[in-house]
């Protein structure tokens, strides 16, 4: 059972698309953003180790320096390794986001990121998000079934 409320987060498949779509529907503390982040992981795996994530940041805070300590050092390194290849993550982040988004800090996230494997960008449009997945996909031959 996950440690975060149901109504705090949902996850979605859509294999005609071969995405993970997570969307996060408020607020959460560290332990249960975690604890999202790990049952991503896990659907990812049950729908044919799914490299390719488009996550809805728009109605939660940015994370702060521990939350994305975590990522970077412990959960980004096992995703590649346990998917079999790089992670490919589109963020929707909304305009009241914008400043953390393009921050130093995050951009030296964001570099670190490509030297382990995930490739995350930042999206204020989710058709763009979407259009940027699936060239990603293209790239590395990995179209859905139905194209």
């Amino acid at each position: 059972m996950p440690a975060f409320p149901t109504n705090a987060f949902s996850l979605e498949y859509r294999p005609d698309l071969g995405v993970l779509i997570g969307r996060w529907l408020q607020a959460l503390p560290p332990p249960q953003v975690q604890e999202t982040y790990q049952v991503m992981l896990s659907a990812a795996k049950e729908h044919g180790n799914c490299r390719f994530w488009l996550l809805d940041l728009r109605r939660r805070p940015l994370d702060g320096p521990d939350l994305n300590e975590w990522f970077r050092d412990q959960f980004s390194p096992k995703v590649a390794a346990e998917l079999g290849g790089p992670l490919f993550t589109a963020y929707l982040s909304g305009p009241h986001q914008r400043q953390a988004a393009e921050s130093a800090e995050m951009e030296q996230h964001l570099r670190h990121a490509a030297t382990i494997d995930s490739y995350p960008l930042f999206y204020n449009d989710e058709a763009e998000a979407m259009a940027w997945l699936h060239d990603q996909q293209e790239r590395a031959g990995m179209l859905p079934s139905n194209e």
